[in-house]
């Protein structure tokens, strides 16, 4: 499929007849769509979808309504028709496809969908197609499933990492849109259809299994299982219903907090901000109590130097009076024996011999000698008892650096107040800038989110229990379904060769379409390993691994699955699948991008700025000068662009395409 031009009538921000040529060279397939946010680069997109499916979807994938698609001044001046054309080729055949809406004649000012009346048409090397062959001529060229992987907003590319998660129901959405790209789909429709045909068959076969006296029960069991498997089915059905509610929820509160993600991230430093300054506050209280505590001993530290000099002075005074007292005592003690043997006139006690009289006077004078020396004073005991106990009181005075230590305290609490100071500036930034945005419904809808997406896995639990039980189900019915066939006298029953043959075919799609599946997703893992080396300025990365939802992981140099990726990574990634996806289905068409760069490091831009035109015969991209500076950028592929356009701001609500070249 290749565009050739695209005529826009009053869509959206487009009032009036606007005109785009896409290019038709081979290599020069690149066209630039520049436009600010809020231009009309998401419509332009939205313009080719709605004429192809009648569908335009907001960022939250929903459907905008009809009216909402009428540019504002064109409906205010009466005008509520809507229009767009695209002439394309597909294969060998010219199309023309046109869809329009305007109101109906008996409503003033439409308000919903019925208000308006809606046309398509198509021409097919110039021959009108009618009615329902229009629909048909579509899916021929590009189905509605298939549409999600040429016509793309960048910034939703990040949804493909739920095709590494399991359960998840909106992976499961992607997965079978990828089946369809890849053409899996035909057989599961032919095989389903083989199993509803076996299904009638095996009632045949019951019924006629009833007519048999030996049969009959089996019979009743087959009959059992098929009841059985009504309800299972009915209930797998509803499960599956549910969970396109709840990822519908999920997906609307996700477009919400898109929305307002800078905002929940500010909430979230604020909250961040809350719980540091509490931290901050408590270690300053901490420290203010610590400073507190050695007030009481901090006379001590200043005390303990300059009464140094005092106990070594009393120390030595203490030495000095014990040896003055020692010396007393020792006086007094001799004095003591002297005057004892004296007045008892002997100089043994043992052998009673008297004292001589000459030794008597030696005694004498060594008394005077002594009493002289001794001067009349006496040991002063209570003086010593004093100093000691100065001393000791003194020696209790030992520094334990409490002053340090509090001026250190002293100055960890000016910093932290310093920090707290700081902390509340930021809070206060913050608090001005969210300021009129409901923060805490904003964190209510992420609460809710997680339940939603908590209520999505345990639906997906209980599907794979339907699923399993409908196996085991169909498993038991075949199971009697063989023990009728080979009863004694049936073999030639028409029922039971029917079933026979049903059964043989069931299994050989069955057993395609799981071998199908394992080819499809080497080959996707292949081209789309190739792509991603081409895209990653990482070289050391040894590829990508695919699982069963066509996920893809990115693997390290030691063939590890990395568990974290980035949000740019996560964009290269998708990118390479919807390379892979589209090299492997073969399936040839326009790829439309609506800000594919924003997530993106100048070396990945630079790096998929080469690799885009070679996607497809044609690539649009729809970007903003964030994206692409329109001259540093595109001198890297300035040899492949073909048209260059710039959606023109005439008013809010009026935007004009340009043709630049």
């Amino acid at each position: 499929m290749k565009i050739q031009t695209l005529k826009i009538y009053n869509f959206m921000p487009y009032k009036g007849r606007q005109d785009i040529e896409f290019p038709q060279h081979e290599t020069q397939n690149v066209m630039l769509v520049f436009g600010d946010n809020m231009r009309g680069k998401t419509c332009f997109l939205n313009s080719l979808r709605w004429c192809f499916y009648g569908i335009a979807l907001a960022r939250n994938l929903r459907e905008i309504p009809r009216a909402s698609l009428v540019n504002i001044d064109a409906r205010d001046e009466g005008d509520w028709k809507v229009s767009v054309s695209v002439l394309f080729e597909h294969g060998k055949h010219r199309y023309e496809l046109t869809r329009s809406i305007d109101r109906r004649e008996n409503s003033i000012r439409p308000s919903n969908n019925a208000d308006f009346v809606e046309s398509l048409g198509l021409r097919k090397d110039g021959t009108p197609i009618k009615g329902d062959a229009i629909k048909n001529e579509i899916n021929q060229v590009m189905p509605l499933e298939i549409s999600r992987f040429f016509l793309f907003d960048g910034e939703l590319l990040q949804e493909y990492e739920n095709l590494l998660i399991e359960e998840s129901g909106q992976g499961e959405k992607i997965k079978s849109h990828i089946e369809s790209i890849l053409g899996v789909p035909s057989l599961i429709h032919a095989r389903e259809e083989l199993q509803t045909l076996l299904k009638k068959a095996r009632t045949a076969q019951r019924k006629d299994a009833q007519k048999d006296e030996d049969l009959r029960a089996y019979a009743q069991q087959l009959q059992s299982l098929e009841v059985n498997l009504d309800v299972i089915e009915k209930n797998h059905e509803d499960l599956r219903n549910q969970r396109l509610v709840v990822d519908g929820e999920i997906s609307e509160i996700d477009e919400v907090l898109k929305n307002t993600e800078a905002v929940q991230k500010r909430k979230m430093k604020l909250t961040e901000l809350t719980t540091r300054k509490k931290n901050l506050e408590e270690e300053a209280s901490g420290l203010n109590d610590s400073v507190n505590e050695l007030l009481k001993t901090v006379w001590k530290d200043v005390l303990a130097d300059s009464s140094l000099a005092v106990l070594k002075e009393l120390k030595l005074s203490r030495e000095s009076l014990q040896k003055e007292i020692e010396r007393t005592l020792s006086i007094q003690n001799e004095i003591t024996v002297i005057k004892k043997t004296i007045s008892e006139s002997l100089l043994c006690a043992t052998c009673g011999q008297e004292i001589p009289e000459s030794y008597r006077a030696s005694l004498n004078g060594k008394l005077e000698e002594l009493e002289s020396q001794l001067g009349g004073s006496t040991p002063d005991f209570q003086q010593l008892t004093e100093l000691i106990n100065v001393i000791d009181k003194l020696e209790d005075i030992r520094s334990e650096g409490e002053v340090g230590r509090i001026i250190e305290s002293l100055k960890r609490t000016t910093k932290i107040n310093l920090n707290i100071v700081k902390v509340e500036n930021e809070q206060e930034e913050i608090e001005q800038e969210i300021k009129g945005y409901d923060t805490d419904k904003i964190m209510r809808q992420r609460e809710k989110k997680l339940r939603f997406v908590k209520q999505s896995e345990r639906i997906g639990l209980q599907i794979e229990s339907a699923e399993k039980q409908k196996a085991d189900n169909l498993d038991k019915q075949g199971k009697i379904s063989e023990l009728i066939k080979k009863h004694k006298g049936t073999e030639d029953r028409a029922s039971n060769k029917r079933v026979d043959v049903l059964q043989q075919l069931e299994t050989v799609f069955k057993e395609g379409i799981s071998q199908l599946r394992l080819k499809l997703k080497d080959d996707v893992q292949e081209m789309a390993t190739a792509a991603f080396k081409l895209l990653s300025h990482e070289e050391t990365y040894a590829g990508l691994q695919i699982n069963d939802n066509y996920g893809l992981s990115i693997l390290d140099p030691k063939g590890r699955v990395l568990d974290e990726r980035s949000a740019g990574a996560e964009q290269v990634v998708a990118l390479s699948l919807i390379d892979g996806l589209n090299r492997t289905s073969g399936t040839k068409a326009p790829i439309v991008m609506d800000t594919p760069l924003g997530r993106l490091d100048p070396k990945h831009r630079e790096n998929i700025l080469r690799f885009l035109p070679d996607m497809a015969d044609q690539v649009v991209l729809l970007v903003h000068e964030g994206e692409i500076h329109p001259e540093r950028d595109t001198d890297l592929i300035a040899s492949r662009i073909g048209a260059r356009y710039e959606i023109v701001r005439v008013t809010a609500t009026h935007s004009k395409l340009t043709k630049v070249r």
